[in-house]
């Protein structure tokens, strides 16, 4: 049980520093604010304009959002990891109160 709530303790941790390193990581995209972090940089429509694409600005906040749906799709792991120790932990207290 101690193992649990250490692993829990430990991937939290995680889970905040992975939420403040988004939040802090702007690609420039002026479409992200704070409440919108947690959502991948393909969830938002594209510009119509397909000839900016080949732009060295547009390639590099490219770069950056490529970046930050790395760490999007790590906290979302992050987070399953997180609900299935919390779920075992609880089943442990359970346990324990129960015998």
């Amino acid at each position: 049980m101690l193992t649990i709530l250490l692993f829990t303790l430990l991937f939290l941790f995680l889970w905040y520093y992975l939420r403040d390193w988004i939040n802090y990581l702007k690609t420039g995209d002026p479409r992200e604010t704070k409440q919108n972090y947690w959502m991948f940089s393909y969830d938002f429509k594209d510009n119509k304009n397909q000839e900016m694409y080949w732009n060295q600005d547009v390639q590099l906040m490219n770069e950056k959002k490529r970046i930050r749906n790395k760490l999007i799709f790590l906290l979302y792991l992050n987070t399953i990891v997180l609900f299935l120790l919390a779920n075992s932990l609880v089943a442990k207290i359970m346990i324990f109160i129960f015998n």
